[in-house]
This record gives C-alpha cells, structure tokens and sequence, in this order.
C-alpha cells in the first residue's frame, strides 16, 4: 500500500543506527517530477505537498520481520505507516525505536513473527495535505516526549498519502517565519507609505488651516470697515431723513399758510365788491346831485375803478394761490413718499448693520476653529513622524 511520490528532496547527512546509517528526507530512489520544490522567492505560497515523503503504508497482521526487511530495503525511509484496508492510517512506526526495539540479542526469536503493529504508536498526529502548513507546524511542535520527534501522517480524503519528518517541519517553521516576517516588513513599508500620505494630508490640512485662517482674518477686517462705512452711511441717512421730515413738515405749513391766504385774498375780493356798489351808489347820488355832485362822481368813478383792479389782482392772486398749493401739495405728497423710501431703506441699513456684525462674529468663530485645527493638525503630524519613526526602526 504505498503511495506514489510526489516530490524530489535533497539527501540529508546520514546518521548512526543500529545499520550504521539511516533515513534521509526522501527516498533516494525517488525521481524528480513537475512537482519539484521551488525556491522560496519563486513560490507563490508555501503547502505541505512541497514537503510530502511518501512511505508505504502496511497491513496490520505483518510481521516485524517482514517490516525490518522494509527499512533495510530502503535505507533512507524513516518509518512506515499502519494502514487498514482502506489505505486509512491507524498507527505509525518510527524507524529508529524500531530498530532498538530489534537490536535485542534475542529480537529475531522475540519479534520476528510478530504483528509489527504491536509496536507501533498507537496515537500519530494525523491531518490533513489540504492544512494550513501553519497549523501543522503547531500542532507538531506541541508534541510532548519522544513524539515530538514522530513524523506526522498526512491523509487525503481519510487515506495516506505521505509523511513529513520533524526535521521537514523545523524547516517549514522557518520558512514560515521568514515569509511572516517578509510580510511584517512588507505591512511597516506599506504602513510607513500610508502613514507618509497621512502626514502629507496633513500637512496640506495645517496649510489650508493657515490659509483659512489668514483669510477669515482678511473678511473680518474688511466686515470691520464694511460695518463703519455702513454705520456712517446710516448717519448720513439719518440726517436726510431728518431734513426730508423737516421740509414735509414746512410744505404742510405752507400748504395751511396759503389756505389762509386765500381766504384773505376772498376777504379783499369780497371787500372789492363792496366798494364797487358803494362807487355805484355814489355815483348815483351824485347824478342826482347834478353840478353839486360831479367832484363826488369822480371820487365814485375812481373807486369804481380801483375796486375793479382789486377784484383782478384778487382773482389772480387767488390763481396764483391754487396753483402754488397745488405745488405745495405735491412737494408734501413727495416728501411722505421720500420719507416713507427713506424709513425703509433705514430699515434695510439696520439690517445689513446686523448682518455685518453677525458676519464679524462667525468670523471670528471661524477663525478660532482654523486655528484650532491648525494646532490639531500640528499635532498629528508630531504623532505621524513618531509613528513613521517607530515603524523604521522596526523595519
């Protein structure tokens, strides 16, 4: 029941038995395959089949006669394995405790005819070709005793397949070790390289932050001298709105006055009428007056006639009148909407006032925030070139 081999192992230094020399890594007779170990670089990833020995796998009724044939027979195999029928390993036996075990002066008589499984060790580590090389290593160098020095039985499906010596697993250990730490160096080369970018962002995040914070600065002065613009701008509005109410008021008093005037300017007119009926009247009385009365009827007559003028300049004055409080009225209607413009464009400025204000305070805020971010990014980048420096000196 022997399993074909599958891999070519270099020969080991041969060692003193009970035949003066022993088993080396694989059977000298095996012939290299497309399976050959390859150089640790050139491996994508280490697997026990690059350190499978095949060794045949034995009945449990043979005898350790016929066994001790096996190992004289090939002098390089370092044990054999009980097998069932099925080619499933239930025991294993080392070459050299059975060769002490026979090295007894009575060993052929003893020994000969007997089942060589009842000498085997009943209890092998068995696992798998498919396991992680990793996990065999452990579960091999957690051996207690004189099995830590047994080979370890590897199955397919169940069935034996080969072995791999303590000396294969030491070296396996080793190559493990060397990859894990190529891998460790790999991860605090590729570590250093985030930890770089890191620092790089920042320090692009420090830069921003000084930027942020110059040019907040520069929006806060200029919100300071927006706001005192705004703020003598506000000034000057108040100032005309004290004069646009100041001539509203007037042209409303104007606007009284010239009510005013015009009834004065009826009074007179009325008064006019009045001396005209009285010129009418003299007139006639001194028409009745004849030659006595003419002196009187010039008076009359030029009465007549400056009642008349005072009447045309009334009704003129009157004209004039209505059209200046017209005007009047019209100056008054145009100083409330100008004042009206005026309030609300006062409201406005008030408003722009509190939003330049409130404009100064977010900046500042903001630039407190910058240079609070600036000093944390200050710091992170302390920490980063720590880290950086960490993980160098662990490469």
């Amino acid at each position: 029941m022997t399993s074909p081999a599958l891999k070519e192992r270099r020969p080991q230094p041969a060692a003193s038995s009970l035949e003066t020399d022993t088993y080396t890594a694989i059977p000298a007779n095996s012939q290299p395959s497309s399976q050959s170990i390859q150089p640790e670089t050139e491996r994508p990833e280490l697997q026990l089949r690059h350190y499978l020995l095949t060794v045949p796998g034995i009945p449990k009724t043979e005898h350790c006669g016929d066994t001790l044939q096996r190992f004289r027979n090939d002098q390089q195999m370092p044990c054999v394995a009980v097998c069932d029928e099925h080619n499933i390993p239930l025991a294993l036996v080392m070459r050299e405790q059975f060769y002490r075990r026979m090295a007894s002066r009575f060993a052929s008589e003893l020994y000969y005819a007997r089942p060589t499984s009842r000498f085997s060790q009943p209890e092998p580590l068995i696992m798998q070709i498919s396991d992680d090389p990793a996990v065999v290593v452990d579960a091999a160098l957690a051996r207690q005793g004189e099995a830590f020095y047994e080979c370890v039985l590897l199955t397919d499906q169940g069935k034996l397949v080969g072995v791999i010596t303590i000396r294969d697993l030491m070296e396996l250990s080793r190559h493990l070790q060397a990859r894990s730490e190529q891998q460790r160096v790999r991860s605090l080369q590729q570590s250093g390289g985030f930890v770089q970018q890191i620092a790089e962002a920042v320090q692009t995040v420090s830069g921003a932050a000084r930027q942020t914070s110059q040019q907040l600065l520069s929006i806060k002065e200029r919100t300071i001298s927006g706001h005192q613009q705004l703020h003598e701008a506000s000034h000057s509005f108040q100032q005309a709105q004290r004069l646009v109410n100041h001539q509203r008021v007037q042209a409303e008093q104007m606007l009284e006055q010239t009510v005013q005037a015009r009834k004065v300017v009826d009074d007179v007119a009325e008064l006019a009428g009045q001396s005209s009926m009285l010129a009418l009247n003299a007139s006639i009385e001194a028409a009745r007056a004849m030659q006595a009365g003419r002196g009187f009827a010039v008076v009359a007559s030029e009465m007549r006639l400056l009642s008349e003028r005072i009447t045309a300049m009334s009704s003129d004055i009157g004209r004039l009148l209505g059209n200046l409080n017209g005007m009047i009225g019209q100056s008054a209607e145009s100083s409330q909407t100008a004042e009206r413009t005026m309030d609300d464009s006062m409201n406005r400025i008030q408003q722009a006032d509190q939003l330049f204000a409130e404009m100064a305070s977010s900046a500042d805020a903001a630039t407190e925030q910058a240079e609070q971010l600036r000093n944390t990014a200050g710091t992170a980048s302390r920490l980063t070139m720590l880290v950086m420096q960490e993980l160098e000196r662990q490469a």
